[in-house]
């Protein structure tokens, strides 16, 4: 009966084995059992200056709310769900306002289905507001014959805004011109060398506190030591 009962089961694995065979390697399934294709990486090289100059009239509308209503034709449909063009035009958008005045840019992935970059952007110096990093997603949207990279989502990073490494090549600094930013207005100023004395400051105490420790521990040690002679030493009488 128990041979028989085994036979059974490993009847029915290889049904269900046969019915739904795993997937190819290199393939994977969603939750509810769908196979997904793995996306294919593709060379940025071909598409930038399509996606750098999309993204920069986005955030020149979008994003420093000028012009919104020429933004509803740079994002992707999924994106204005729920707006109308009315609503949008008036700058009721999921998109986070931001001055911007200068950019920088930095390519976070690039694949056939998707496309994020990483723009820092910077407001003019007397706003006194932080770069801030967001992560643009770029799909692309549209019918086979007019399909096109548009904006899918435009969100702020925790990533710190530091230098990219991204520029246009020859120095030049005009507004919001993405991968450019003028160095002369957000170059780090010449520190004063007297913040150098917090940090050896901080160094000279813990020397000295060690220095003290072994000190005292040392005195202790010696008097102890003394004591201990003291308490031990037979008296000396020469009457003995």
């Amino acid at each position: 009966m128990a041979g028989f009962v085994a036979l059974a089961g490993v009847a029915a694995v290889l049904i269900v084995l046969i019915k739904n065979p795993p997937p190819p390697p290199g393939e994977k399934t969603s939750p509810g059992g769908t196979l997904v294709k793995p996306d294919v990486k593709m060379n940025f090289g071909p598409h930038q200056d399509q996606v750098l100059g999309l993204a920069q009239q986005f955030v020149l509308t979008a994003v420093r709310r000028n012009n919104v209503d020429a933004s509803w034709e740079m994002v992707c449909p999924e994106m204005r769900q729920g707006y109308s063009r009315q609503s949008w035009a008036k700058g009721e958008i999921p998109v986070v306002p931001y001055p911007a005045q200068f950019a920088k840019w930095h390519l976070a992935y690039s694949y056939q289905r998707e496309i994020d970059l990483q723009v820092a952007l910077y407001a003019k110096p007397e706003t006194k507001l932080r770069p801030v990093v967001f992560d643009v997603t770029l799909h692309p949207c549209g019918g086979h014959e007019s399909k096109r990279w548009l904006v899918s989502s435009f969100i702020p990073t925790p990533s710190a805004s530091g230098d990219f490494g991204t520029t246009d090549g020859e120095g030049n600094s005009s507004p919001i011109a993405i991968g450019t930013r003028d160095p002369a207005l957000y170059q780090s100023k010449r520190a004063s060398g007297a913040w150098l004395a917090i940090p050896l400051g901080i160094m000279l105490g813990m020397l000295l506190a060690a220095l003290g420790i072994v000190g005292v521990r040392t005195y202790m040690g010696k008097r102890a030591y003394n004591t201990y002679v003291r308490e031990r030493r037979m008296p000396f009488d020469p009457k003995v």
